[in-house]
């Protein structure tokens, strides 16, 4: 019996602290059958062990535009999970500020109608910011599946957004 093909995923992360365990997100993503590319904002790199995530994913982690001619493009994606996603990454994602090869990718895949799941990150008092409220409400218009809960941001149970970026994706 053949084995199902592996499902692509863009793993989009950007600079949170309490997000310490995203090599655990990677791993219970990479388990599940996705193959997964990791994409990094420059501010996310210092948060990061790359070496610990493209061992994990298999994959090089991406941090910036490749110029032409040189490297290799991305595979196609089945999905695209921003997490964590900071303050500063939900609202440029949802206003289309595409000043980073991160933000550049979430609003091209989206552009796309490529399954979305975002899973944003910051303090309350970032969070009580009128423009994060209406950035949520942006990117759910667009169809983006956001998993966020009003009140402190605490990360999610990893289960949780696997099964959240499987629905997402059919």
């Amino acid at each position: 019996m053949a084995s199902e093909p592996r499902r692509e995923l863009y793993l989009v992360v950007s600079g949170a602290h309490v997000f310490e365990d995203v090599p655990g997100l990677l791993r219970a993503l990479v388990d599940d059958g996705w193959r997964t590319t990791v994409v990094c904002t420059p501010a996310g790199a210092a948060f990061y062990d790359f070496a610990e995530l493209e061992r994990i994913a298999g994959t090089p982690v991406r941090l910036e535009y490749r110029r032409p001619g040189t490297g290799t493009s991305l595979p196609p994606p089945d999905a695209v999970l921003g997490c964590p996603l900071t303050f500063n990454s939900v609202n440029k994602f949802a206003h289309g500020h595409a000043d980073n090869f991160a933000i550049g990718v979430l609003c091209e895949m989206a552009g796309y109608g490529v399954p979305t799941v975002v899973v944003p990150h910051c303090k309350p008092e970032l969070a009580a910011h009128p423009a994060f409220a209406a950035s949520l409400r942006t990117l759910r218009g667009m169809g983006v599946h956001v998993l966020h809960e009003p009140g402190p941001s605490l990360p999610p149970k990893w289960s949780g957004v696997v099964a959240a970026v499987n629905a997402a994706a059919g």
